[in-house]
């Protein structure tokens, strides 16, 4: 009988495997949002969920972005006793949904990301309209790799302090807890 050998073509799960979740909270003027970050294998999913109503229970549209994910090792933060680990997210796409007939009406009438075809429910790659003005406006281009740092506490899941002093590689040297939970 033979032995079944196991596949070495599957990717690792890392410890931030799974779903996270910050609960809804205002956005803007007229707006709630509820952000939800999937974390499988060496892949990163950031959901931008927006509402307008403050149980965020009346969507508008969901924008979502789509990351590569890489671990690192661990790092000693400038306390001196805390550690997190060091991870890189490089972007690779953005897609978004609108989720009403009016705010379809104002992205056609507008051209939004330089589209006249947005469509309820449809989701609409605009992976390379992100940065304009007429779009998302984003600062940075797709394949940017941004440096952070993180622990799991609990089921709260900590991050680096984006003002904080970096480390000789660029990563951050201070955690604080993110507001995203474990589900």
């Amino acid at each position: 009988c033979a032995e079944k050998e196991e596949s070495d073509d599957a990717e690792p799960t890392t410890f931030l495997e799974g779903t996270w979740k910050k609960a809804c909270s205002q956005s803007g003027s007229n707006s709630y949002s509820e952000y939800i970050m999937v974390y499988k294998n060496t892949s990163y999913t950031f959901y931008s969920n927006v509402y307008s109503d403050s149980a965020c229970s009346t969507a508008s549209r969901t924008i979502r972005y789509t990351y590569t994910l890489a671990v690192g090792s661990d790092a000693t933060m400038a306390d001196g006793s805390t550690t997190a680990t060091k991870v890189t997210q490089t972007t690779v796409g953005v897609y978004e949904t609108v989720k009403t007939d009016a705010l379809v009406s104002e992205l056609k009438s507008n051209s939004y990301c330089s589209a006249t075809d947005w469509e309820k429910d449809v989701e609409k790659d605009i992976t390379s309209k992100s940065t304009e003005d007429t779009c998302l406006d984003l600062d940075d281009a797709i394949g940017t790799v941004y440096k952070d740092v993180i622990k799991i506490k609990g089921t709260d899941l900590w991050w680096g302090v984006g003002t904080s002093d970096k480390d000789s590689e660029g990563y951050y040297t201070v955690i604080e807890d993110s507001g995203y939970d474990k589900q």
